[in-house]
């Protein structure tokens, strides 16, 4: 019977396996929500502080059709790590990972300590009648229910963020560049133009994106330099749609 593993070998075998790393941050991700209840069972929905600018965030008035970045944010936020797997170099996709599950678990022990919350509006001061105004109002319905805690940072804009700065990375390219600073732009807009965060939730979400960013980019790159495998780019299976599409690619170029 073989000796039982270490820690040190656990962590680097998770590590070296694109697929664990990536699970690893979805569950990092999944602990929002830990955090959102604990605060709604061991304080007040007010308890704590409310960051505001005045008056820019008492003059916004809540537009449903923000949340079309706004839901467009939840989901990047685990599916481009997940597609980076894929395709990244190993040394950036640790990079990349150890900078969003820095950055989340950062903001987790900041909502504890210093709890911070958003006052969300009445759902009937939500102008329009289309479904996006409806479905906003709903949202508000169920933020009175659970918590409103958990503001600043906005993990909305830390994540949106780091998504654009690392894929910006991986391809350096105009056109590349434009579309995730303009995704970046409107998932960042959309948390303030939906009333779910104030202006210091997105000034203190880009803040975090930036130390988050380059404490990844060091712990990347020590990381790997210690295994010493920068040379293995895609060690996840491919299917074979994938490995015809790279081959084409490569002939191409």
């Amino acid at each position: 019977m073989g000796q039982p593993m270490t820690l040190r070998q656990i962590a680097k075998r998770l590590v070296q396996n694109r697929l664990a790393l990536f699970l690893a941050l979805l569950a990092i991700q999944s602990l929002f929500f830990v955090t959102n209840g604990l605060n709604s069972v061991l304080r007040e929905p007010t308890e704590g502080w409310e960051l505001e600018i005045e008056p820019f965030d008492d003059q916004i008035t809540p537009n449903g059709y923000w949340l079309i970045p706004y839901f467009l944010g939840f989901g990047f936020a685990a599916l481009v790590p997940l597609w980076a797997a894929y395709h990244m170099p190993i040394r950036l996709y640790r990079q990349f990972i150890f900078a969003m599950a820095s950055a989340a678990l950062a903001s987790y022990v900041l909502y504890m300590l210093f709890p911070t919350y958003v006052t969300k509006p009445a759902p009937e001061q939500v102008p329009g009648d289309d479904i996006f105004a409806e479905f906003l109002r709903h949202t508000y319905k169920l933020d009175a229910a659970a918590s409103t805690h958990n503001a600043a940072p906005s993990q909305h804009v830390f994540y949106a963020l780091l998504n654009m700065a690392f894929m910006i990375r991986f391809r350096p390219r105009p056109r590349v560049f434009l579309i995730w600073v303009l995704l970046g732009a409107l998932i960042s807009a959309s948390t303030v133009l939906t009333q779910r965060h104030n202006l210091p939730d997105l000034i203190t979400g880009y803040l975090m994106a930036i130390a988050a960013y380059y404490f990844g980019l060091w712990l990347g790159e020590r990381v790997t330099e210690r295994l010493g495998d920068a040379a293995e780019a895609y060690p996840m299976p491919l299917g074979p749609l994938a490995r015809r599409m790279r081959r084409v690619r490569a002939r191409a170029t």
